[in-house]
């Protein structure tokens, strides 16, 4: 099946240069690189999916990894992507002039395939429609090398390691060079992504996080949540291996889809000295969710790389559970351990039960103080 619709009647052309980087009786196929639009290139070239029956490569398309290839060009004027998309081209011939350039003439085609780098076409044309795209472009591959490029290429690459990061923002300008890495979400680590769900604008925990530097009354900061709490929950959902969320982009943009519905409804708990947001409480709502969305994850009734799937879901189950739970008096104080979190999972699932069946939140939920113990009535 096809991600998008094909302007057929249309033709395309681009100024390139045309490369056989084999012999040609070895059978490899010619290659052609240009730049050209990539609302345009979307025009041209289709987004096979991966399908039991068919011939198309690509994975599902990731939302989290497209929004955040966008939100990365919109945070800063100098950034570019200058890595090229790989396309696979049917429909092309390749024109000189009588000077010698040449140029790409491009017919739309279902044969025109998008090989590797589809979310970076999505994310620049959701940015700018005339953002240029670097294009690879092979001429006129069989499915078999379509899929042979699509595997080596994204079996080949090799994630730079977290020493080579640190070693070069010591060599270059460290404050700019730091900025500027914040912005792409690029970290060293699960404890450097606290300071992007800090730095960034779309967080529910924007200058929220209480570093040990910072002033709350400088600034704007609010100062609601300290750092470990934020790299226990962010742990918490990749430990549950959830499909499509390997990457940090993926990881964050979860993170967020969750914890934007609880503020957005919660408002009143949004505040220094919360229960919910203390360490406990973020860690343990977290795992609530997660733990509840699973078993829907498993049955693809959830996106998990969808923020809009993900937020629905949770405002779902907000609807059967009372912010009264977190301000009310618990029976333990000593919870941040794995058991301690274990019973304030438990409670929460309880209280979900409860409400969910029309009873009062709070029945039977025993980490509540009973309300009555003290009236001295006989009530329990």
């Amino acid at each position: 099946m096809m991600s998008q619709s094909i302007d057929d009647q249309a033709e395309f052309r681009y100024r390139c240069i045309s490369v056989s980087q084999r012999p040609r009786d070895s059978g490899a196929p010619d290659q052609v690189l240009f730049a050209a639009p990539a609302t345009e290139i979307l025009r041209w070239a289709h987004v096979e999916r991966l399908t039991v029956k068919g011939s198309g490569a690509q994975r599902l398309k990731n939302n989290a990894k497209v929004r955040a290839i966008a939100r990365f060009l919109k945070r800063d004027s100098r950034n570019t992507i200058p890595n090229a998309v790989t396309i696979a081209l049917q429909s092309v011939e390749i024109v000189k002039s009588a000077g010698g350039s040449e140029e790409v003439v491009i017919h739309p085609a279902d044969g025109n395939v998008v090989i590797d780098g589809q979310h970076r076409l999505f994310g620049m044309s959701e940015f700018a429609s005339d953002m240029l795209a670097n294009v690879v472009a092979i001429v006129k591959p069989d499915d078999t090398e379509i899929a042979f490029q699509f595997l080596v290429i994204n079996n080949k690459v090799t994630k730079v390691p977290a020493d080579h990061i640190r070693l070069l923002t010591i060599q270059v300008d460290q404050g700019e060079l730091s900025e500027r890495l914040k912005s792409a979400r690029i970290g060293q680590g699960q404890a450097a992504l606290v300071a992007v769900v800090d730095n960034s604008d779309d967080s529910p925990f924007y200058q929220s996080v209480i570093w040990p530097t910072e002033d709350a009354s400088e600034g704007g900061r609010l100062n609601l949540v300290r750092p470990a709490s934020i790299e226990v929950a962010l742990s918490a959902i990749s430990q549950k291996s959830l499909p499509g969320l390997d990457d940090e982009d993926s990881l964050i943009g979860f993170f967020f889809a969750l914890w934007q519905p609880i503020k957005d409804r919660w408002a009143e708990l949004w505040q220094a000295n919360s229960k919910l947001l203390g360490k406990v409480g973020l860690v343990t709502m977290t795992q609530f969710l997660i733990d509840d969305m699973t078993p829907l994850i498993d049955r693809n009734s959830i996106d998990p790389t969808d923020p809009d799937s993900v937020s629905a879901e949770v405002n779902r189950i907000l609807d059967n559970m009372d912010p009264q739970f977190w301000l009310s008096e618990w029976t333990d104080s000593s919870l941040d351990t794995t058991a301690g979190r274990k019973i304030v999972v438990e409670a929460l699932t309880r209280m979900r039960r409860n409400m969910s069946r029309g009873m009062q939140w709070s029945e039977e939920v025993g980490l509540i103080a009973d309300p009555f113990e003290d009236e001295g009535d006989g009530a329990s």
